[in-house]
């Protein structure tokens, strides 16, 4: 993952010396939604839902410039939050997680040249779950859309917000509930997920120009 990472943004940082570069430090909010989880055994009831803790985020983007309206992005996400769920006696559980999104996209801009620019962008990649207190992690695919709006100052220095949606988080075996919790085994209580977790941020930032 970290070298997926250092390749991707010693590529894009390179493409400065004949296009322009936009680079956007930002802070902003993930949010999450709940997933049905089931009891080891027949008839596998639904027993609760377990829930992702909504939590601040920050990253990075890069961006190089290209014809038609287009910006291609690479994109470095990072948030700690709790995967919480219920044991079979009722007690309630808490696994603390960190997730770092590894993600590449494209923006597509609604104008040029102007101090107010709307956009729309698509990302695809990788997302790593990894329990903080026995290093064990786990990868994802991911894919996430959305939109927003860049409001430049001057010709190098602008504001960018934007809203997205992550999708779908497809999470396999206990995926990073219970088996992050256990090095894979299952939350010391049988229990298992195989379903879609919607998550999406809003998130602000400093958009900084480099080149032409």
């Amino acid at each position: 993952m970290k070298k997926l990472f250092i390749t991707a943004l010693v590529f894009f940082a390179s493409q400065q010396l004949f296009a322009q570069v936009e680079i956007t430090p930002y802070y902003g909010w993930l949010w999450t939604g709940s997933v049905p989880m089931y009891n080891g055994y027949p008839p596998y009831y639904s027993s609760q839902n377990a829930k992702v803790d909504d939590k601040a985020n920050y990253g990075v983007r890069l961006g190089v410039k290209l014809p038609s309206l287009m910006v291609a992005e690479f994109e470095w996400n990072h948030t700690n939050t709790n995967f919480i769920y219920r044991d079979y006696d009722g007690n309630k559980q808490s696994i603390p997680v960190s997730a770092n999104y590894y993600l590449l996209g494209g923006m597509r801009e609604l104008n040029e040249g102007e101090q107010l620019v709307p956009f729309g962008i698509f990302n695809i990649g990788l997302v790593n779950f990894k329990n903080t207190e026995d290093n064990y992690s786990l990868n994802m695919f991911t894919i996430g859309f959305g939109g927003g709006i860049k409001y430049f100052f001057n010709d190098q220095i602008g504001i960018r917000l934007q809203a997205r949606l992550l999708a779908p988080m497809q999470y396999g075996g206990i995926s990073i509930g219970c088996g992050i919790g256990t090095g894979g085994g299952g939350c010391g209580t049988g229990v298992s997920t195989y379903s879609s977790l919607i998550q999406g941020d809003f998130t602000g930032g400093i958009v900084l120009k480099i080149g032409q």
